[in-house]
């Protein structure tokens, strides 16, 4: 699949995230001219790429990402959007074209939401959530729950938010994301803090079980420290990395040790890119302790046939 983060700008302040931390993140960033996108589009397309998540900073400030949403969706592709959802009305009927819509809500409480993202934003992400869900078919539209020992006793009331509203709920334990070499205060679980909300989420999908996704050996994972030689990252080979002006990066999102704007077929039979993606399983320093989902989800498919049985059964909310 695609990870396109269509612009590194975000108009909240997550205490979590780098994007609101650092300054950079949220200046003007050079966005491709629109063609070039189409282009990529069809590039994936053609070679088999069949997924496409839009993501960001936030998705919503690039205006032609709703314009992308269609192309992609028309040529059929699977599309997804994570967003703070502070926008979704303006853009509902681009945003309502999404095979999945992720909008991230740690807490219903409205001071930990406004702590926990920088901004007393809850009372305007809920009316324009009820807004899009008026044409979305049930069970198309996911909660995104960045989860620690500050939110976990808020989960039930979220749980039971999603099952009125046949919603998907995905909490997933609190990392820290490094972005070429910057990292914020370390946010993550440790110990029997881990134990205690993997527990947790285990009782609540058994009391929510068609609303409550999340991968159950992810905590395994993150117990061990994220990704090493026994459970490598699979980014190079299986999630491609584009930028919001199309370059594509290596080895991942995070991280880039080779960029390219040439054509996906020519990048890919390159002999750097050949050698990057050679390089996965052995790993380098940056992905030592890394435990961010998206990498995590396409690496358990690839490393385990195991995993990859009870990924996709996760997904679908039957274990």
């Amino acid at each position: 699949m695609v990870m396109f983060e269509t612009t590194l700008m975000c108009n909240v302040f997550c205490e979590y995230c780098i994007f609101g931390e650092e300054g950079k993140f949220n200046e003007l960033q050079t966005r491709a001219v629109r063609e070039r996108i189409f282009k990529r589009i069809d590039e994936f397309c053609e070679m088999g790429i069949f997924a496409l998540s839009f993501s960001g900073g936030e998705p919503l400030l690039n205006p032609s990402t709703c314009d992308y949403i269609a192309y992609a969706s028309d040529r059929g592709m699977w599309t997804s959007m994570p967003t703070n959802g502070l926008l979704i009305r303006k853009y509902a009927d681009g945003v309502n074209r999404l095979d999945l819509l992720e909008v991230s809500i740690d807490s219903l409480d409205r001071q930990r939401f406004a702590k926990r993202r920088g901004i007393d934003g809850l009372p305007r992400i809920r009316e324009n959530l009820d807004f899009v869900l008026k044409k979305r078919r049930p069970f198309t539209t996911q909660i995104n729950a960045a989860v620690n020992l500050e939110n976990l006793g808020d989960l039930p009331e979220l749980a039971e938010f999603c099952k009125q509203r046949d919603l998907v709920l995905h909490p997933e334990a609190v990392h820290n994301v490094m972005r070429d070499g910057e990292a914020l205060p370390d946010a993550e679980l440790h110990g029997k803090d881990i134990d205690r909300v993997e527990m947790s989420l285990r009782d609540l999908r058994a009391a929510y079980p068609e609303n409550v996704r999340f991968y159950s050996h992810y905590y395994d994972f993150y117990r061990k420290g994220g990704f090493g030689p026994k459970f490598p990252c699979r980014h190079p080979s299986k999630l491609v990395s584009m930028k919001p002006d199309g370059s594509l990066h290596f080895p991942c999102a995070f991280v880039t040790l080779h960029k390219s704007q040439a054509p996906l077929r020519e990048i890919f039979a390159s002999e750097k890119v050949k050698k990057i993606i050679a390089q996965e399983a052995t790993l380098w320093d940056f992905c030592q302790g890394c435990k961010i989902g998206c990498p995590y989800e396409v690496s358990a498919y690839t490393n385990s046939p195991m995993l990859a049985v009870e990924s996709g059964l996760n997904f679908l909310r039957i274990v």
